[in-house]
């Protein structure tokens, strides 16, 4: 039996995937400022903002990392502190996000520039092909969770890079608020996911969904690259690794959890590094 056929078997699939450099070879919140940008000549550069976020970042991490480094020593590092170190980082990220709204650095923008300027951005290799198999797999749900900014961005993305709109992929994201008397960004955002949580959440909310319309959970499959997507990773039946974050390795050491190693205490949950998306189809197919 070929392994969409064995796919089409089985119970339903969510197939939920991060963005930025999960998708993608580099993260693409400049290239979406940028849009911004030569209409805003005179306003601060973007490196402002990241040097601004970095610094409020340090200052969280001089508080948190005593705290881990203690937990870590007597051997007592939990989900609840990983999460609680992640929840604590919403005052970063909102406090990043109220200074873009306040400079208004990306009013002024259509969303038809927003998927333009999304046409540029690369998939890594074989990201394309991995997704369009799992759009003609019966029962397969395919959706974006990110903390991105746009959904007019990756939607452009999807489509530059070969992701068939059949059926529509959701996308899940923060987005700009448009005026609408005159089709332009006014600068603010609607700030949906920020941090971990909110990803896990919306997770959740999509496999409740699934539940109701098939009598029964859903098979969840996620792939991310970085911390903030840690949670999602764990919590779903087949998580990917998509790259190298050094921040997900230690915290994975931290809370003994093996790559590719069923953990048989959570109903066989598995997390895999996925160094490259050629092997991903056979990954999911086989776990």
């Amino acid at each position: 039996m070929s392994a969409l056929k064995h796919a089409a078997v089985r119970k339903s699939v969510l197939l939920a995937l991060d963005f930025d450099k999960t998708l993608t070879v580099a993260d693409t919140f400049n290239a979406i400022a940028s849009v911004a940008k030569h209409k805003h000549p005179n306003k601060r550069d973007f490196r402002w903002f990241t040097d601004k976020y970095m610094e409020d970042y340090a200052q969280h991490e001089s508080h948190w990392s005593p705290i881990i480094h203690k937990h870590a020593e007597n051997k007592s590092v939990t989900r609840s502190l990983m999460d609680q170190y992640l929840e604590s980082l919403r005052q970063v990220e909102n406090a990043s996000l109220e200074r873009i709204r306040d400079y208004k650095i990306l009013a002024g923008v259509s969303r038809v520039e927003l998927y333009n300027s999304g046409r540029q951005a690369l998939f890594q290799p074989g990201v394309a092909d991995v997704i369009n198999y799992f759009l003609r797999v019966p029962n397969c749900h395919v959706c974006v969770i990110s903390v991105n900014w746009s959904t007019d961005f990756i939607q452009g993305a999807l489509d530059a890079n070969g992701v068939s709109n059949q059926p529509p992929i959701s996308v899940y994201c923060n987005d700009l608020k448009f005026s609408k008397r005159t089709g332009l960004s006014t600068g603010t955002m609607y700030p949906r996911l920020v941090v971990a949580s909110d990803k896990v959440a919306v997770l959740e909310t999509q496999r409740e969904v699934l539940a109701s319309r098939y009598d029964s959970k859903p098979r969840l499959v996620y792939a991310g690259d970085s911390l903030t997507d840690l949670p999602a990773l764990l919590s779903a039946d087949v998580g990917l690794f998509v790259g190298q974050n050094d921040h997900v390795a230690k915290w994975c050491k931290l809370l003994d959890v093996e790559f590719s190693k069923p953990r048989f205490d959570e109903n066989d949950k598995t997390l895999h590094r996925l160094l490259g998306w050629g092997s991903a189809i056979d990954i999911i197919e086989n776990s």
